[in-house]
């Protein structure tokens, strides 16, 4: 260990804090929390972000003894605070020494990760043996799969990647190694007797996986200098000179299994014994493959059991995703990926002893799977929802085919497991574990079946890491761990910046056993034609205000983001006012939730008259905003014309009835929907798409076009994209379209290009857009806070009229022009205006050059005028019954200031406000930090405090100061508590966000 007294590992830091407060600790970190780090004189300073989004500075230092002295502005009650070990993270992240002789390469690169991680975020307990030869216990304080999980080490080596671990890492990464085991390592090197143990070595010869190659393993042989005279002739039976095996993979090795079975000098490595077990399967898959493809195609479209005849490229569809049994079917939306992935699952259930298929699909989706499998099949289905004990009964169900929606996975993950144990799982609309990183992609993957078929129309949105996430489910050994895919398929700047892709003709290679894509083309002769048509609509004045606003609030944060990564607050506040100018472009009420109306809403009142009701079409239009659709449906209803509509808080039992009145009734001719029915669901009855706003993705336009685009489309089709003029939404237009470059020259089946230039990610590109002007100072990270409203004009403060202005002047005009020239002259320095028989007297706040001549041009009128200031007119009070102001009389006073607000409560309505936002576009991440920070903040301001208390201190605030002052109902105080309780989970459903969000905006109208 480094002799820097500041250089924590994990064992150093349990030893100065508890397990929970270290994992909080390093989830600060991980979210780049800590804003900077530095170490002078002795001291270490940090500044770190709160949950709540408050920044707090401390500084740490040691005592004689070397022990932590902590300073922070949260003034820890024990010793340490997150925001210290927070901190320590970002100082070990920064400045460890590690040994990075040699790095010169990709495999260096990820084996150093390895070690740091090993060093920062793992326990290890020994189970048995010793240091140099046992088996040990690694657990993650965090994880790549969100899910905390122990694994076993076995170390047959101090100095050779020789070990092994259960952990899907090792397995996966071809570099013989993982954090785990270098957790071990890093605790072996600590301990006294470590270099007797390295030099001593393993006791026993050995079998392991090696990757000597990046592309394919050997299994090789660790021997002992001195061996047993059988088990030496053994060996040399089976291995090479240079301890490589000799054999045939898989019957050669089998046989030397059953050889040394027993054999109390000789470890057949658990690593070893899979890879051979692996090859055979696979071996007996490619087989069995060959003879289920040639049934499949036999039957000329014709399956049994199948009541619809398929057309010829579907049938090589159902054959492909059958033989391989974990496969990828890409084909492009409207094609039948749904038909063909059933009658696959159905063929399965008939001749391969498929018991249970478990469909996950978007919510809005899972009453048309149960659909399509009853109108194609006659198996049976059960679609599960309700609460968990009515759950844990259906997945009991004796049914073939169980359908449920992704964010049950999360939540059922062991009952799927345990109870209803797929043999086949389907994932529709997979896309949405694109992102690996993610908990949902995480779950998803640990759902244990022996087949999988992932189905998306578009696999590869954004990045080369989307298809990379779906290929981990389908056969994780296609592209090999990231690092290497990274290596093999990107191009980098000299920062290590992605800037493009290269060897794609290599990459098409790779995938095509496992990815079947299949456009348009094919059905092109049974397709309609389609019409696009951009309209660009101009913004009204109180738009144009609001987006200019939100992009002012945007432009300071990306100034911010140009010289260190943003923090989780930084991030949300960017993300809801780009979110802000967006909605802007639709509609000013969608942002200020007054103004009626907009000038988008205006030209689809046309567009449906002329469709609509004058030719007697249908139309489904497609916002990203609830509150969009809700002006849209009034609209609707407003012209005379039915309707329905969707939107994420429909529960997924009436969307199904939606759909039916839409397709059935005539009377109904519009369908209004969120993205929440973008996915999956067949509108063809409709023939006119409307689109108010621009996604960021251009798979999402493609999925609302391919609602009503699509195979049984009978009619022409006509799609309308609205566009605010000269705004964000059009840059966002712009950027999109650089995404499908990627796309086609990765996915399509005729693609040739081999290298693809990628422009900058879209946030990036934003950021440089946003912060054209000079980098701000780190003061514009606390001005972020504020609310992004619009700029008001500086308002008088009002007024108090007494009396009639009484001066013995006879001309009523020259009076009314008098007190007009005072205003023009004074305008809100006026403190008052007193009255007398034959003048007036102005008293100002302050006295001013030129005021006495503004007084003397004002008398020229007839009527004479003076004017004091402040200070004065309170001298001459002084004097009472003596003073000239004795027989005055004021008629006009200015209201005194109010009390400068607390500006925790713009603070705090400002971080609703962005909540709410990123709700509308439903986007969930950080949603409930948001709230909980909103609330703390609010009450804070209600009790006179400059700051909220942090969330960890909450609760003993609200009770100890809070409640006793009566400040708080208890309704109230359950409802904050409930939010910051809420805000330390990972993961929570759209729908009580919204109620925690509708919670806190109700109350926030009785917290004044």
């Amino acid at each position: 260990m480094d002799n820097d007294i500041y250089l924590y590992d994990t064992e150093r830091l349990h030893d100065i804090a508890s397990e929970d407060l270290v994992k909080q600790g390093l989830r600060y970190f991980n979210d780049n929390r800590v804003i900077g780090v530095a170490r002078e004189e002795g001291r270490l300073t940090a500044q770190v972000e709160d949950e709540n989004g408050e920044q707090y500075w401390l500084e740490l230092a040691t005592d004689g003894d070397g022990n932590l002295l902590v300073g922070c502005d949260c003034h820890p009650e024990s010793g340490v605070c997150v925001h210290a070990v927070a901190a320590l993270y970002a100082y070990a992240d920064q400045f460890a020494t590690i040994d990075t002789t040699g790095l010169d390469s990709a495999v260096d690169e990820a084996i150093q990760e390895r070690v740091k991680k090993g060093r920062n975020e793992v326990r290890v307990k020994l189970l048995s043996g010793n240091l140099g030869f046992g088996t040990w216990q690694a657990t993650s304080l965090v994880s790549a799969t969100h899910w905390q999980r122990s694994y076993q080490v076995q170390i047959r080596s101090l100095d050779q990647r020789v070990n092994y671990c259960t952990c899907p890492d090792l397995a996966s990464n071809r570099l013989g190694t993982c954090k785990h085991i270098e957790a071990v390592l890093h605790h072996a090197r600590k301990q006294p007797h470590y270099q007797r143990l390295k030099e001593a070595g393993c006791p026993l010869s050995f079998v392991y996986l090696a990757w000597e190659s990046a592309t394919r393993p050997l299994l090789k042989l660790q021997r002992r200098p001195e061996l047993a005279e059988d088990l030496a002739a053994l060996l040399a039976e089976f291995f090479d000179e240079q301890d490589r095996f000799s054999g045939r993979l898989p019957e050669d090795f089998f046989r030397f299994s059953q050889r040394v079975y027993g054999r109390e000098d000789f470890l057949l490595g658990d690593d070893a014994a899979q890879y051979a077990r692996q090859v055979a399967e696979d071996a007996a898959q490619a087989v069995r493959g060959q003879e289920i493809a040639r049934q499949i195609k036999q039957g000329n479209g014709v399956l049994p059991g199948l009541k619809v005849r398929l057309f010829p490229y579907q049938v090589d569809g159902v054959a492909f995703l059958a033989a391989r049994g974990r496969a990828l079917l890409a084909d492009d939306m409207g094609l039948g990926k749904t038909l063909q992935a059933i009658a696959a699952g159905s063929w399965l259930a008939e001749h391969e002893g498929v018991k249970r298929i478990l469909v996950v699909c978007p919510a809005s989706l899972k009453h048309q799977w149960a659909r399509e499998i009853a109108k194609f099949t006659g198996l049976s289905t059960q679609i599960v929802s309700g609460g968990a004990e009515q759950r844990g009964v259906q997945y009991r169900a004796h049914v073939t085919f169980f359908i449920l929606n992704y964010e049950l996975v999360l939540r059922d993950l062991s009952l799927i497991g345990e109870e209803l144990k797929p043999d086949l799982l389907i994932l529709d609309e997979a896309q949405r574990i694109k992102n690996w990183r993610t908990k949902l992609a995480s779950t998803v993957k640990l759902i244990p079946a022996r087949y999988v078929f992932v189905l998306s129309g578009t696999p590869l949105e954004n990045r080369l890491e989307d298809l990379y996430s779906l290929l981990q489910l389908v056969d994780a050994r296609v592209l090999g761990p990231l690092w290497r895919c990274l290596l093999d398929f990107h191009v980098t700047d000299e920062r290590g910046k992605v800037i493009g892709y290269r060897n794609l003709s290599e990459l098409r290679r790779r995938i095509a056993p496992v990815l079947l894509r299949r456009d348009r083309s094919l059905v092109a002769d049974q397709l309609p034609d389609r019409t696009e048509v951009t309209l660009d609509i101009a913004m009204s004045d109180a738009q144009w205000g609001l987006h200019e606003a939100a992009m002012h609030a945007a432009g300071q944060i990306a100034q911010i983001a140009k010289r260190r990564p943003l923090t989780p607050g930084e991030s949300n506040r960017m993300l809801a006012a780009l979110q802000q100018a967006r909605m802007a472009c639709n509609a000013a009420g969608l942002v200020d939730k007054e103004t009626v109306g907009s000038p988008k809403l205006d030209e689809l009142a046309r567009l449906l008259e002329e469709l609509c009701l004058q030719s007697n079409r249908k139309a489904v239009v497609f916002s990203q905003w609830a509150l969009m659709t809700e002006m849209v449906e009034s609209l609707a209803r407003g012209m005379g014309l039915g309707c329905v509509r969707l939107h994420g808080g429909v529960p997924s039992s009436q969307r199904g009835e939606l759909m039916e009145r839409f397709r059935n009734d005539d009377s109904i001719q519009v369908f209004i929907s969120t993205d929440a029915g973008a996915t999956g669901l067949n509108l063809q009855e409709a023939t006119v798409l409307v689109n108010l706003d621009m996604p960021w993705n251009p798979a999402i336009l493609d999925q609302r076009i391919a609602r009503i685009h699509r195979l049984g489309q009978k009619h022409k089709v006509q799609i309308f994209i609205l566009l605010a003029e000269d705004s964000y939404e059009q840059r966002v237009a712009q950027l999109v379209k650089g995404k499908r470059d990627l796309f086609d020259n990765v996915i399509e089946p005729d693609a040739t290009e081999d290298v693809v230039g990628l422009s900058k990610k879209m946030l990036e590109t934003l950021i440089d857009d946003l912060a054209g002007g000079p980098p701000a100072d780190e003061a514009a990270t606390v001005e972020t806070a504020e609310p992004l409203a619009v700029p008001e004009a500086e308002q008088r403060r009002p007024a108090t009229v007494h009396a009639p202005i009484e001066t013995g002047a006879d001309d009523e005009d020259s009076l009314r022009l008098a007190v007009a020239g005072i205003q023009a002259a004074f305008g809100a320095r006026i403190e008052r205006v007193l009255a007398k028989p034959g003048g007036l007297l102005v008293v100002v706040e302050s006295w001013r050059d030129g005021d006495e001549d503004a007084a003397e041009n004002l008398s020229a009128g007839g009527l004479p005028i003076a004017v004091i200031d402040r200070r004065t007119w309170r001298g001459l009070q002084r004097l009472g019954v003596a003073s000239p102001l004795a027989e005055t009389r004021t008629v006009f006073e200015a209201a005194a200031e109010p009390a400068p607000a607390n500006p925790l409560h713009e603070t705090a309505a400002q971080k609703l406000r962005s909540a709410q936002v990123l709700l509308e576009q439903q986007c969930t991440a950080g949603v409930m930090d948001l709230l909980a920070s909103a609330l703390l903040d609010k009450v804070a301001a209600l009790a006179g405090a400059d700051r909220a208390p942090p969330a960890h201190a909450a609760a003993v605030w609200l009770y100890a100061d809070i409640v006793p002052r009566g400040l708080l109902e208890a309704e109230q105080v359950t409802l904050v508590l409930q939010a910051v309780s809420l805000s330390q989970s990972p993961s929570l459903p759209e729908p009580l966000l919204r109620q925690v969000a509708a919670d806190a905006e109700r109350y926030f109208s009785t917290l004044v």
